[in-house]
């Protein structure tokens, strides 16, 4: 049977788009739970700490670069663009500056290598993708959801699993807890203004598990030893070997 480095069964992988105040609570949940998230951040956005007002009223803000230096360390930091345009509507060089540009603000506010992309909004085609891999990053993910835990094997065409407000959630996660599935992967995409916006915190902060209660814990508990908790960076580099006698997957350099 393949599993993932350190013998791991299964993986969980979430991800999160925009880089806004909800991540602060957010961050701190995951850290609570030693679990590695991947964040995707728009940077010219941050500098202007731009903000919106979400269809419930409740204005959606951009962290500031200052209010963001060390809320990641330990996470993925990824590109989301400098502005989070509509990408099909960019020439060819406006799509590059947007994203090699993002790349190289990121790397130079947080100190550390910018590996991957996550286009905005839901367009995304083999433009997009040569771009991406001509920009220097490693992997890009695309919006569209699999709907599966069966991990991607192309790193420029990278799908999610689920959406975390999706309403078949509390199936998806209860599916994964249950299935046999070689090298299942978990991966769940989203926002944590959200969080605040439908009221999923939940009493101990954690919304992920209202969906498998009474086990509340069964997917975040650190203590669970049969999974590997990974970022995208980590889990778009994972490589199964398919190799007939079941040799472990394996990460790239």
């Amino acid at each position: 049977m393949k599993t993932y480095p350190g013998g791991k069964k299964k993986a969980f992988q979430i991800t999160y788009d925009d880089g806004v105040l909800q991540d602060v609570r957010f961050v701190q949940l995951l850290n609570k739970y030693g679990i590695k998230g991947t964040f995707n951040l728009n940077s010219q956005l941050m500098q202007q700490e731009f903000s919106w007002v979400h269809p419930n009223g409740m204005e959606v803000r951009r962290l500031s670069p200052q209010a963001a230096q060390g809320l990641y360390d330990g996470h993925e930091i990824a590109s989301h663009t400098l502005t989070h345009p509509y990408m099909q509507n960019l020439s060819d060089s406006e799509l590059q500056r947007q994203m090699k540009a993002d790349k190289d603000n990121l790397e130079q506010m947080f100190g550390v290598q910018v590996r991957g992309f996550a286009v905005p909004f839901d367009y995304y085609d083999d433009r997009i993708a040569r771009c991406a891999k001509d920009c220097g990053f490693a992997y890009a993910r695309k919006s569209e959801c699999s709907g599966s835990f069966t991990p991607g094997t192309d790193p420029y065409h990278w799908q999610t699993g689920i959406y975390h407000i999706d309403p078949n959630l509390t199936n998806f996660v209860a599916d994964f807890l249950n299935t046999e599935e070689e090298l299942a992967l978990c991966q769940i995409v989203g926002h944590s203004y959200d969080l605040d916006a439908e009221n999923l915190w939940g009493n101990d902060g954690i919304y992920l598990c209202r969906p498998v209660c009474p086990q509340r814990h069964l997917v975040l508990h650190p203590r669970r030893t049969d999974r590997l908790f990974v970022s995208v960076g980590d889990d778009a580099h994972i490589v199964p070997t398919h190799n007939p006698v079941g040799a472990d997957a394996h990460i790239r350099p």
